[in-house]
């Protein structure tokens, strides 16, 4: 456990202590105290002539509190682990060996990947970085339908945590207000017959500073949305609701999810710009989604069918 994790669980209660006191019950000295707290810019510890607090929530997630809050909600995964620092949770869970359900939660991820290669912005302890994976012995719908459900599964999340007016945008982000509040990216590994789904959500909790400047969209966080924000019930929220979503796909319920991300769809109706990387952008109104997931747009070109992960969709 890096000494910063341990600073930032001691300051969780809220109260402010004294350098001295810090060192003493780390084992460290106060340099090594003052050092570790200063490595981490992004991460608002309040230094004065009293010592060190925190102005807000920036406490690490409590794995133990996560799994109590998720068997209230009737779900227990195989494996939940919780990583101070890895390149990418999605990663992590693609290349660790199958077991059952797992889940991978990290701290800070140096390598988070949003779709297309996009990287992910995100501030260590502020942020909630998660990842759910279990494998899928065969498709009882089409993929695409799983990866808008994850999307249900994150609105649903954030209704049941007092979130009203988000918005499921095309393939994967989640939006409040026209502005982006979380994204999702699935991946796979396997054979068709046993195929190892992992579905990585990353949701602004607290958006530093630093994150902020790179991020290159209208964004929001649940620092501006909600009066305290709790990673610990968000997470188990979260993870809660995904684990619900992979039950209802497993039992062929696809055309339900559909329905529910149709009744959130944020950009129905409009005139969108839809850009393939490929070709020139195709411009048309947005129609539907079809049975595969995929968006249906119409233009003067006529109807065209844009699968997941080949476009990026901009209102106009």
């Amino acid at each position: 456990m890096t000494l910063i994790h341990r600073v930032l669980k001691i300051l969780a209660d809220g109260q402010r202590h004294s350098g001295v006191a810090l060192a003493e019950r780390l084992g460290v000295t106060r340099a090594a105290v003052s050092k570790a707290v200063a490595g981490l810019p992004e991460v608002p510890v309040a230094v004065d002539r009293k010592g060190y607090s925190l102005a807000r929530a920036f406490w690490p997630l409590d794995r133990e509190r996560i799994q109590g809050l998720l068997a209230e909600s009737g779900f227990r995964p195989e494996q939940l682990t919780i990583l101070e620092e890895v390149d990418s949770t999605n990663r992590f869970l693609l290349e660790a060996e199958a077991v059952g359900l797992s889940v991978c939660l990290a701290e800070r991820q140096t390598a988070g990947r949003g779709r297309r290669g996009r990287s992910w912005q995100a501030t260590p302890y502020g942020n909630l970085m998660v990842s759910v994976s279990t494998t899928l012995q065969d498709m009882p719908d089409p993929l695409g339908v799983l990866s808008l459900g994850a999307g249900v599964a994150v609105h649903r999340a954030l209704r049941g945590l007092g979130i009203a007016d988000c918005a499921l945008k095309w393939p994967n982000d989640v939006l409040w207000q026209a502005r982006k509040l979380a994204g999702i990216l699935i991946e796979m590994r396997g054979e068709p017959e046993a195929m190892r789904i992992v579905i990585g959500v990353g949701l602004n909790g607290t958006v530093g500073p630093q994150a902020a400047s790179a991020i290159d969209q209208p964004w929001v966080d649940l620092h501006a949305l909600l009066p305290v924000v709790d990673r610990d019930q968000v997470a188990a929220a979260v993870i809660a609701e995904l684990m619900r979503v992979m039950d209802e796909y497993r039992q062929g319920r696809g055309a339900l999810l559909l329905s529910e991300w149709r009744a959130h769809h944020a950009y129905v109706g409009l005139r969108v710009s839809v850009a393939t990387g490929r070709e020139p952008p195709y411009v048309g109104t947005v129609q539907d989604v079809n049975a595969e997931g995929a968006l249906v747009v119409q233009g003067a070109g006529g109807t065209k069918v844009m699968r997941s992960g080949e476009v990026s969709v901009r209102p106009l």
